[in-house]
């Protein structure tokens, strides 16, 4: 397997109005296995055109294509009623995989579990929940509720997030050792004093964490990368990779 790239690494392009299509088209020649866009970074009234084309380059290029919600699956226990027309999208373009951020799960419901089972079993993309960088995540209660989730609803995964946890004071390395089990989706970042940097020069025991992953679990590049470091960083991981 080699290293996946959400588009959060051409941030800066997309903010000067680079479209996420030509950013995901300038892939095409990349050794990577992934890509995955970000619902926030589309412009409602030509997503699904940009989707299309998205596709398509995907397709051409033998990439999996995933796609960020940038949303909450549930506040206060309750279940998000968005999480539908994610769902009808993932399947319109055959995504490979929605995520979501869990929210607050603290009062989840037998009946919200049994709503959310039926949502997801309609679902041709893999459904994954991440930790998000704030309360939602502490643990152990996070670890607990998850866990609770997943049992309940077997085809649900879990991506985990590397960079949040320093925002609730949290190693990364802890909180990849007791949730490893859960671990669908993995999101790669250093960090250095609450601030992303680039692989290496940060914190985080970045390639001992890629190492320890199931080989089928996609690892994804998601922090903002300049143009002229991007393959740098894409080879760093790949050669993690490569060595297991």
């Amino acid at each position: 397997m080699k290293v996946s790239v959400n588009t959060a690494v051409f941030l800066a392009d997309v903010k000067n109005g680079r479209s996420q299509a030509d950013c995901v088209a300038s892939l095409s020649d990349k050794p990577i296995e992934n890509v995955e866009v970000r619902g926030e970074l589309f412009n409602p009234a030509t997503e699904q055109e940009a989707l299309t084309t998205i596709r398509k380059i995907c397709d051409d290029h033998h990439f999996g294509l995933y796609y960020s919600i940038p949303e909450e699956l549930l506040i206060d226990g309750q279940l998000n009623t968005a999480l539908r027309h994610y769902v009808q999208l993932g399947n319109q373009f055959k995504l490979d995989g929605l995520k979501i951020s869990l929210g607050n799960a603290d009062r989840i419901s037998k009946e919200t579990l049994q709503e959310l089972a039926q949502i997801v079993s309609n679902s041709s993309a893999l459904i994954t929940v991440e930790n998000q960088p704030n309360e939602n995540a502490k643990l152990p209660a996070f670890a607990d509720q998850l866990n609770e989730i997943l049992t309940a609803i077997s085809e649900l995964g879990y991506t985990f997030d590397s960079g949040n946890w320093y925002w609730i004071d949290t190693a990364p390395e802890k909180a990849f050792n007791l949730l490893k089990p859960e671990i669908d989706v993995f999101h790669l970042k250093d960090i250095t004093n609450r601030e992303t940097v680039m692989l290496g020069t940060g914190q985080t025991d970045w390639q001992s964490m890629v190492r320890a992953l199931n080989e089928d679990v996609p690892v994804f590049l998601e922090y903002a990368i300049a143009a002229d470091q991007l393959d740098q960083q894409i080879e760093l991981v790949n050669a993690v990779l490569a060595s297991r």
